[in-house]
């Protein structure tokens, strides 16, 4: 995961059209703090961050710099891979569909109605699960889709 986004802050940047100079007057920083958060050499703060993506209009940067950031979201948060607007809403359709199809919801409901999960009904329960973050997955990837950013 680390590999996918060791640049964010630099696409950053350049995404705002910048040169490193007038990147770092308008974050209020040194040339020297950018150079180091776009060789990886160091982590910007959150609030510098914030200010990043206000300059450059890419929200994925907060998204990717939870991830660099933090070994608790690396792993519980979904990679999201950079795609188009369109492809991004069929893949997320398509999974939707395919979740009612299994009756997953119909699943759940059968699952929860005594609520707890029997060990008899943990497998199903950690496929749902499983499906669900799929889910999860391809919403996060048309928050941030290439061309639908806000």
């Amino acid at each position: 995961m680390q590999d996918n986004y060791r640049n964010i802050y630099k696409r950053a940047r350049e995404t705002s059209g910048m040169t490193q100079e007038r990147f770092a007057e308008a974050l209020g920083l040194s040339v020297e703090s950018v150079r180091l958060y776009e060789t990886g050499r160091g982590l910007p703060s959150d609030d510098v961050v914030v200010d990043m993506i206000a300059i450059s209009g890419l929200q994925v940067l907060g998204y990717q710099h939870l991830l660099n950031k933090s070994r608790v979201a690396a792993e519980i948060l979904p990679e999201v891979a950079e795609c188009s607007l369109p492809q991004a809403v069929i893949q997320l359709i398509c999974r939707i569909r395919d979740f009612g199809d299994r009756h997953r919801t119909d699943d759940l409901m059968n699952i929860a109605a005594d609520g707890r999960i029997d060990d008899h009904e943990r497998a199903l329960f950690d496929e749902i699960v499983a499906e669900l973050d799929s889910v999860v997955q391809a919403a996060m990837q048309l928050k941030y889709a290439q061309g639908g950013q806000l």
